[in-house]
């Protein structure tokens, strides 16, 4: 979290809420085995392994993940086949890049990355303003999972003039650039894993 621009909306303070149960910590995390820092695609396709991927911890991080990430990818398969099968692809093709230019911890997370999608988004406790998610790209699928003790969860999609009740548990999926979408909360702990995939990336 932090407390510089309030424009900064993902990360800054003033978007989350203290949590009820001590070992919960309000905050945002990208992990990622193959993305582009912020602002650097414009250099050409240089993508590295997420910062939080950089640590004693990492390959352990990622193996925890792989339930979620099948998860996930099943969903994906279902609802589109195509963006799937795309995005397995994109998934062979970056561990044939990474292994040439020799990246090896890239080519290794890569290895026991078991989602399609290219990055997950790990919240606690953060009130989501409506926003489009513009690096995505537009005919990809965003899931968010959504898990805590919660009450009163509203999910809305501005531009679609829709509502939805956002309960523990709930999966939803939609196009995170085209969709104008925020989440509320009015009481209680919210964990929500959001799974997507960067436009640069595929």
């Amino acid at each position: 979290m932090s407390t510089g621009q309030a424009s900064k909306w993902r990360t800054h303070s003033t978007n989350f809420y203290a949590s009820q149960e001590p070992q919960l910590k309000p905050g945002c995390i990208n992990i990622s085995p193959c993305w582009f820092q912020q602002g650097h695609e414009v250099y050409g396709f240089m993508p590295e392994v997420s910062a939080t991927l950089k640590g004693d911890r990492s390959l352990s991080v990622i193996q925890d993940m792989q339930r979620p990430g099948l998860i996930s990818s099943a969903a994906l398969r279902v609802m589109h086949p195509q963006l799937y099968r795309a995005s397995i692809s994109t998934h062979i093709e970056l561990g044939h890049w990474a292994d040439k230019q020799g990246l090896d911890d890239m080519c290794k997370f890569l290895q026991h990355w078991t989602s399609v999608y290219t990055g997950a988004a790990i919240m606690c406790n953060r009130k989501s303003p409506s926003h489009r998610d513009p690096k995505c790209p537009p005919e990809g699928f965003d899931i968010l999972t959504c898990i805590g003790g919660y009450g009163h969860g509203v999910m809305q999609l501005t531009n679609l003039g829709i509502e939805l009740a956002y309960d523990p548990g709930v999966m939803v999926s939609y196009s995170g650039r085209l969709v104008r979408h925020g989440v509320q909360v009015a009481e209680g702990d919210r964990i929500v894993w959001a799974w997507f995939m960067r436009d640069s990336v595929h």
